[in-house]
């Protein structure tokens, strides 16, 4: 029994789910700090800024998990270990302490609650030759 509930612990802290106490974190500052540090490159309708078209819009991004029922907590959660672990373009850490936890509650409160935004769609990936995929494989 120990074991199991050992084993769903380290799943929620994994997933974003714990550890972080996002319900008193300053929503207001997570907002201006989004604007100056995230906004240039990710669309958020509140936060008020021009469309960017470098990062994933996050109303999009957000808006399925919302309407299926994920927690803002495990929004916030999320939000902060993307900020952690990014992959480029986006550094690492653009963020850190506070901030990224006021920006990732921030977040967490607000995408993908309203309305349905423009979707962009992705890029293609290109198609490779069935010959080359099996020289990578070598």
């Amino acid at each position: 029994m120990a074991v199991a509930i050992a084993l769903g612990a380290g799943v929620l802290a994994l997933a974003g789910c714990g550890g972080d106490d996002f319900a008193d974190a300053d929503l207001e500052a997570g907002k201006q700090t989004f604007a100056t540090a995230c906004a240039g490159c990710h669309t958020l309708n509140d936060a008020g800024t021009p469309p960017a078209n470098i990062g994933p819009n996050l109303d999009d991004s957000f808006r399925a998990a919302r309407e299926v029922g994920m927690s803002d907590e495990q929004f916030a959660g999320v939000v902060q270990r993307w900020i952690r672990i990014a992959q480029k373009p986006m550094p690492r850490d653009l963020v850190v302490g506070e901030d990224a936890r006021n920006v990732s509650a921030y977040i967490a409160a607000v995408a993908g609650v309203g309305g349905e935004s423009t979707v962009r769609p992705a890029n293609p990936t290109p198609e490779v030759p069935r010959e080359s995929r099996q020289d990578q494989n070598d």
